[in-house]
């Protein structure tokens, strides 16, 4: 060796701490001690071995398996050892901490390792021990400030109502980016509502090879970790797969995976995969990151489903138009952010003619018919912006925003009438119908919704009284008329 004394071992061990506490990550640090080492003794080879396996080391020709031999030291079983290329080599290893199976080794022609390198060994081992707790600690940290920003960010996507197939892929990405790697694949599938024994594939991340072999349909019977999953509610992980199952025939060889349920309204949904190596741990604490990302799944699920509900109680049942409750809520918001003065919003109260002539007629399924076209046509007599109801029966409201006027008003009201008066193809025939509409303005005043919606119908029976077909402007003294094209 190139010196000797205290002096000489401390200098090694504060190069050796400059050089692996400037390092990133384990790997990198790893790769800098174990070269730092054998070149401050002047060996061969060295090594970190972990658990009995040489799982990085250096100073061995490309393929060679004699880097194994230095696992042997590791579990001091050997001090000398016969290296392929080299020759006999002495050899001395040293915990990396009092707790740690992983020890740092070193090989070297010619004669053994004095005390003292022996003490720079066990030194610089420390040194290195110490630095990969450092980094474990500083990698759980950063792994759990992206968990909570993953968490975060997925959680304003549901508040904010993002598209249910786009927070499902948010959630898939985060689990990939806090437990993962880039060679990794996570899947989401999900009970087929309509075929509840496949599973279905909603969201996926990992490279192209990896979406080609995963399937986008699965039989729960067939779906190895996901069946599992899905029938017993309960974490599988690794190598769990039933033999020949479906989804292990598609994973390597060397590959397992990590799978947690997810749930909907208390019910077992579908499940949420990650791809590992079969070699790779799932400590508890990957176990319970991939179960928060589950239940955020669940409060998607959950809220999607929510929202679905009231949307449809909210929505008329056979036309799509908006209720009743729903109109009278859009309408509130609408006065009460208009600005004082402006003419701003009308209300169209539309009533069909002969409609109920239709029913005897035809039949009620008929009428439904008619009822669908009626409001087809009348959406597509207004704008993007213009919100169209159904009330009930024959009855329709349209709210037309945005500095309307009695002119444009009047237009809207023209194309209306003149649209519903083209005969409807229903079944059994063809049906013809007019419509009345009863029109109030806001202008310069504060009104309710509901004051409004009484202004509307008033001067719509006034349409009717005055002959049908036509529409009618409420005036609180008089009402005045505004006949329209129609009959």
């Amino acid at each position: 060796m190139a010196g000797s004394g205290s002096s000489f071992e401390a200098q090694q061990l504060v190069e050796l701490l400059s050089v692996v506490s400037s390092s990133q990550d384990e790997e990198t640090a790893t790769q800098a001690a174990i070269e730092r080492a054998a070149q401050a003794l002047e060996a061969e080879t060295s090594a970190l071995v972990v658990a009995g396996r040489a799982v990085r080391s250096v100073g061995f020709p490309a393929g060679s398996n004699d880097h194994d031999l230095l696992a042997t030291v590791g579990l001091g079983r050997h001090v000398r050892l016969d290296i392929s290329g080299i020759g006999s080599c002495a050899a001395a290893a040293a915990a990396l901490g009092d707790r740690d199976e992983s020890r740092l080794v070193i090989a070297r022609r010619g004669a053994d390792f004095s005390v003292e390198e022996h003490n720079l060994i066990r030194g610089m081992a420390r040194v290195l021990g110490l630095t990969l707790q450092m980094l474990r600690t500083l990698d759980a940290e950063r792994r759990r400030q992206r968990h909570m920003e993953q968490l975060y960010r997925i959680q304003r996507a549901i508040s904010r109502r993002v598209p249910l197939s786009d927070v499902l892929g948010m959630i898939v990405d985060g689990v990939r980016d806090v437990l993962g790697a880039e060679d990794d694949f996570v899947g989401l599938w999900l009970i087929d509502p309509m075929e509840p024994g496949l599973l279905t594939l909603a969201a996926s991340v990992g490279s192209s090879a990896a979406q080609e072999r995963w399937p986008r349909r699965l039989p729960i019977a067939d779906a190895g970790a996901m069946g599992r999953v899905v029938q017993t509610d309960e974490v599988v992980h690794h190598g769990a797969q039933a033999p020949g199952a479906a989804l292990a025939r598609l994973m390597p060889n060397d590959t397992g995976c990590l799978a947690v349920p997810v749930h909907e309204n208390g019910q077992v949904a579908g499940g949420l995969l990650i791809s590992r190596r079969e070699d790779q741990p799932s400590p508890k604490a990957d176990q319970e990151k991939m179960l928060s990302f589950a239940e955020h799944v669940s409060l998607a699920l959950t809220d999607a489903r929510t929202l679905s509900d009231m949307n449809e109680a909210m929505h008329d049942s056979l036309t799509g138009l908006a209720s009743r409750a729903l109109f009278l809520d859009r309408l509130s918001n609408e006065l009460a952010h208009m600005d004082r003065g402006d003419t701003a919003l009308a209300l169209l109260f539309i009533d069909l003619d002969r409609f109920k002539q239709v029913n005897d007629t035809f039949g009620h399924n008929a009428g439904d018919v008619l009822l669908v076209g009626v409001a087809e046509r009348i959406q597509a007599a207004i704008r993007a912006c213009d919100v169209a109801a159904r009330f009930g029966g024959d009855e329709f409201a349209v709210m037309l925003r945005g500095a309307v006027s009695v002119e444009n008003t009047r237009d809207v009201s023209a194309r209306i009438i003149a649209s519903l008066h083209q005969p409807f193809p229903v079944p059994g025939g063809t049906a013809d119908i007019d419509a009345s509409i009863g029109i109030a303005l806001v202008e310069g005043e504060r009104v309710e919704a509901e004051q409004l919606l009484h202004r509307a119908d008033v001067a719509m029976y006034q349409a009717k009284r005055t002959g049908r077909g036509r529409s009618v402007l409420f005036c609180a003294d008089p009402i005045s008329e505004l006949r329209m094209t129609g009959a």
